[in-house]
């Protein structure tokens, strides 16, 4: 028998012996119990946040307050780690202005108070932040934090308007929630 037969031979009986192997360990793995009463991959934990109706309503509330201002705006409500549940950008309201709402509805849920943090937005601790987060955190006037039970969920956060006008559409938000 020429040498090339032999190896191929045998390297067929190695296929044929590891799949056989394989076949069982398989049909073994079927019958443990383990194997039949698998639980489903654990989910991650929520994260606090309004619910996404409760977010909308307060978004109408924002819009309605802001057209009776007369100005157009941008509002976001966003979890407490500051990714959005809802936004709206209003006609004629400015592109900028979803990613300032969002970054003053930011500030406001991570800091748990309005985004206007005044003083400490100059300081070396706020800069920190600011740059581990991509500089997405606009310390102004125009977002107020989400309270539930003594502990932030979240916040609104607008823009387009005066800084007055910001937060009052926040507020607005606010009391739909």
């Amino acid at each position: 028998m020429p040498r090339l037969t032999k190896i191929a031979l045998g390297c067929g009986a190695i296929t044929v012996c590891l799949l056989a192997t394989w076949h069982v360990l398989a049909r073994q793995a079927e019958r443990t119990p383990a194997a039949r009463s698998a639980a489903p991959p654990a989910r991650s934990a929520t994260v606090p946040r309004p619910p996404l109706s409760a977010a909308l309503k307060a978004l109408d509330a924002a819009v309605a307050s802001a057209t009776q201002a007369g100005i157009s705006l941008s509002c976001a409500v966003v979890d407490v780690h500051g990714d959005a549940v809802a936004l709206v950008r209003m006609d004629d309201a400015g592109f900028l202005t979803v990613s300032l709402a969002q970054g003053k509805a930011l500030v406001a849920a991570l800091f748990g108070r309005p985004s206007d943090l005044g003083p400490m937005a100059a300081s070396p601790f706020f800069a920190s932040v600011n740059a581990s987060l991509q500089g997405r955190m606009v310390p102004a006037q125009g977002a107020v934090p989400i309270v539930r039970d003594g502990r932030v969920i979240g916040a609104v956060g607008c823009s387009g308007g005066a800084p007055a006008q910001d937060e009052a559409a926040a507020k607005a938000a606010l009391a739909m929630l």
